[in-house]
């Protein structure tokens, strides 16, 4: 992702109303991971949806 690119958008409520939009934008570069960090984050993933609910 590169910055200042737009990713999303930010919805403000008050009393489950929309009051206002913003775009969510990438603050700073961000590479790709390589393979070993992509596994890694997978790893990491799992783990939380297995053992999650039971820090929560």
């Amino acid at each position: 992702m590169k910055k200042g690119q737009v990713v999303g958008t930010i919805d403000f409520q008050l009393n489950g109303k929309s009051i206002e939009q913003r775009p969510l934008m990438v603050m700073e570069n961000v590479e790709e991971g390589g393979f070993f960090s992509r596994m890694w984050d997978f790893v990491l993933m799992k783990l939380h949806q297995w053992f999650g609910s039971w820090f929560s």
